[in-house]
């Protein structure tokens, strides 16, 4: 597998707050083409990797829990 340049166009640029995190926003990041990315699909649009929806450390993961019990 190898990024074909075409999630270029879903890509992400931080414009949200900074106490708020990309997965918290709902975005998902493809590991292959290394960048996040706005799709409602499960596998990325360039190189059908899977997205990953939460993130894999742990102060990450107790953000985002706290953000879901917030709200």
């Amino acid at each position: 597998m190898q990024c074909n340049g075409i999630c270029s166009k879903y890509s992400v640029k931080k414009i949200i707050p900074r106490n708020v995190g990309f997965y918290e926003s709902g975005y998902k990041r493809c590991s292959i083409c290394e960048m996040f990315i706005i799709w409602d699909g499960k596998k990325c649009p360039c190189c059908s990797c899977k997205l990953r929806s939460k993130p894999r450390s742990m102060k990450g993961k107790d953000r985002l829990v706290q953000s879901i019990k917030i709200e």
